[in-house]
């Protein structure tokens, strides 16, 4: 996926000199009520690939646009779940363009499907992962899901784009 994108964006792995980038973004006051707040040793975990996690930058025109947090669950049978994605100007298509150029390289990869977990009332985030072809997913096994990634807390629901 390093030189995947489309339209000026570009998805790279994330590497410990981004670090300040991404909790700087993750930490900002217009971000910290719609998403979770990792420690600088959990990016540094995912940015090494720890846990079957990926970590991606998103640059849009060669500069730092935002972050992409991913599991690979396919060994328990759940497809790849984006943990996390954030971008730093919002509205302009940045998030909507690197989630698909995302899954268009998941699916190149061999991933028959993408999913993440979305509050409620999110409802920027929904038209988003809608506007890329996600729909509400309640898997027949959700434990699967649930054990190879995380459960939905209350108050949230799952997503997902199949092949």
């Amino acid at each position: 996926m390093q030189n995947g994108g489309q339209s000026g964006v570009r998805l790279r792995p994330s590497a410990p000199a981004d670090l300040d980038f991404i909790t700087t973004l993750e930490r900002h006051p217009d971000n910290r009520g719609w998403i979770g707040q990792w420690s600088d040793a959990e990016h540094l975990a995912a940015i090494a690939g720890e846990g079957a996690r990926s970590h991606w930058i998103i640059e849009r025109d060669g500069e730092r646009a935002g972050y992409l947090i991913a599991y690979d669950c396919r060994g328990a049978g759940a497809d790849i779940y984006v943990k996390r994605i954030l971008v730093k100007d919002k509205s302009r298509g940045t998030g909507r363009m690197a989630l698909d150029a995302f899954v268009a390289k998941a699916f190149q990869g061999g991933a028959d499907a993408v999913w993440l977990i979305v509050r409620d009332t999110n409802a920027r985030a929904q038209a988003m992962y809608r506007a890329v072809g996600f729909g509400r997913f309640e898997p027949a096994d959700a434990s699967r899901y649930d054990s190879a990634a995380e459960p939905p807390a209350q108050g949230y629901f799952r997503m997902r784009r199949a092949r």
